[in-house]
C-alpha cells in the first residue's frame, strides 16, 4: 500500500475563516492527522496557527486568536456616552471599516486625503497591519513551525513581477512577515517586504491554493480537505446589495470547481497512462521512444473532500469583515457540522475505478 498524505487546503476570506477553524477542530477531535496545510490570506493565518503549535495547544491558540478579533463590548463607566457607544457597536461591519480590528489592522489616518501622494511602500494601503505581527507571535510558535512537524505552505503575489509566490516550511524559514504577506489584500492592506521583494495577498492571483499541492513533486496517495469560504452557486440577487455580495462570492471563489474538474481530467489521464503501461509487453516498455510517454503516468490517487461554506441568512457584501462574536461562532459551528458530516460518510473509502487519479467528494446535504 502506498504512503498516503493528508492535506488541508484553506482559501482566503477574512472573517469567514472562522469556518475553517471549525473544520479543523472536528478533524482534530476525530484524530485525523494532517501532514501538510496550505493556505492563502486568512487561510494562511489559520494554517500558521495549526502548523505552528503542538497538537495539545492547537485548538486553544486557534480559539484564542479568533476570540481576540471580536469587538470589545461597549464600556459602561461613562453612562452619558453609552447611547453613542451602543450605536457604534450596532454599526457592526461599518464599525470595523472605521476602527479596524484590534490586534489585526487599524486605520491609517490621512490615507484617503490624497491617494496620489507618494508614500513609503509600507503605507500603500488604507490600513496599518503592523498589529498582526505581534498577534501572530503571541499565538504561533514559529520555532516549532520551522522544525517541520507539519509542512506549511502559504501563498502570496510578488508585486515586482506579478507572479504567484509560495513560502514553504520545507525550504524557507517562515516568519510572521510571510503570513502577513499572504494576507496583504490591496488596497486595504499595504504590501509586505521580505528580503527585498514586496508581496500582496495570494488571493490577488488565485484565492484557492489547490494548485500548490497538485503541482508538487510528491507522488503519494493523498486525502485533501479543501475548505472554500465563497460559494459560487448561491441564488440570484434580488437587490443591488445582494448583487454586490453575489459578485464578491463569484470573484473570490476563484473558479475552484473549474480547477478541480480540469485537474481531475489531468490526474485521471496520468493514472490511465500507468494502467496502459502495465499492459504493454516487457519489450514495448523498454522502447526508448515510449519512455517520455510512460514517465507521464502515475500510480497515486488523490481524494479531494471539498467543503464549501454556505451563506448565513443575514450575510451581506461586508461579511468577510464581520468579526462579531455571534457571527464567528455561527461560522465556526458550521465548520464543525460540515466536517462531521463529511467524516461520517467517508466517501473516499469506497472502491474506485482503476483509472481514477483524482476523485472529488462534494459534501452530502442533509
Amino acid at each position: 500500500m502506498q504512503q498516503q498524505d493528508t492535506v488541508l487546503i484553506l482559501q482566503g476570506g477574512g472573517a469567514l475563516g472562522a469556518y475553517q477553524a471549525g473544520v479543523y477542530q472536528n478533524l482534530l477531535e476525530n484524530h485525523t492527522p494532517i501532514d501538510w496545510v496550505i493556505g492563502t490570506s486568512i487561510g494562511a493565518i489559520n494554517s500558521a496557527l495549526i502548523a505552528g503549535n503542538p497538537p495539545e495547544s492547537r485548538l486553544k491558540n486557534l480559539q484564542a486568536f479568533w476570540n481576540s478579533l471580536a469587538p470589545a463590548p461597549a464600556p459602561s463607566f461613562w453612562p452619558g456616552m453609552q447611547p453613542l457607544m451602543n450605536l457604534t457597536h450596532s454599526m457592526g461591519t461599518v464599525g470595523t471599516l472605521l476602527k479596524g480590528v484590534e490586534g489585526f489592522f487599524k486605520p491609517r489616518f490621512g490615507a484617503t486625503w490624497d491617494i496620489h501622494a507618494k508614500v513609503p511602500l509600507s503605507h500603500a494601503g488604507f490600513y496599518d497591519t503592523s498589529p498582526l505581527k505581534a498577534t501572530l507571535e503571541k499565538y504561533v510558535d514559529f520555532d516549532y513551525l520551522n522544525k517541520g512537524a507539519m509542512r506549511l505552505s502559504v501563498c502570496a503575489v510578488d508585486i515586482d513581477n506579478g507572479q504567484s509566490a509560495v513560502f514553504d516550511s520545507t525550504r524557507d524559514k517562515i516568519r510572521p512577515e510571510h503570513i502577513m504577506a499572504s494576507g496583504a489584500l490591496p488596497p486595504g492592506f499595504p504590501p509586505i517586504e521580505i528580503d527585498g521583494r514586496a508581496y500582496w495577498d495570494g488571493g490577488v492571483y488565485s484565492n484557492s491554493p489547490l494548485e500548490v499541492f497538485l503541482e508538487s513533486n510528491d507522488k503519494h496517495d493523498a486525502l485533501c480537505f479543501m475548505v472554500d469560504l465563497w460559494d459560487a452557486t448561491e441564488t440570484r440577487p434580488q437587490s443591488i446589495a445582494e448583487a454586490l455580495a453575489r459578485y464578491k462570492n463569484i470573484q473570490y471563489a476563484s473558479r475552484s470547481a473549474e480547477q478541480l474538474m480540469v485537474n481531475q481530467k489531468l490526474q485521471d489521464m496520468q493514472r490511465a497512462i500507468r494502467v496502459l503501461t502495465k499492459n504493454l509487453s516487457p519489450a514495448a516498455r523498454q522502447k526508448e521512444e515510449l519512455q517520455p510517454l510512460i514517465e507521464m503516468g502515475c500510480d497515486h490517487t488523490i481524494n479531494v473532500v471539498n467543503l464549501v461554506m454556505k451563506a448565513l441568512p443575514d450575510d451581506n457584501v461586508f461579511k468577510d469583515i464581520d468579526f462579531s462574536t455571534e457571527t464567528m461562532a455561527k461560522r465556526w459551528q458550521a465548520g464543525i457540522d460540515d466536517c462531521r458530516r463529511a467524516l461520517k460518510h467517508k466517501a473516499w473509502l469506497k472502491p474506485l475505478p482503476p483509472h481514477a487519479g483524482l476523485i472529488i467528494h462534494e459534501l452530502p446535504q442533509d
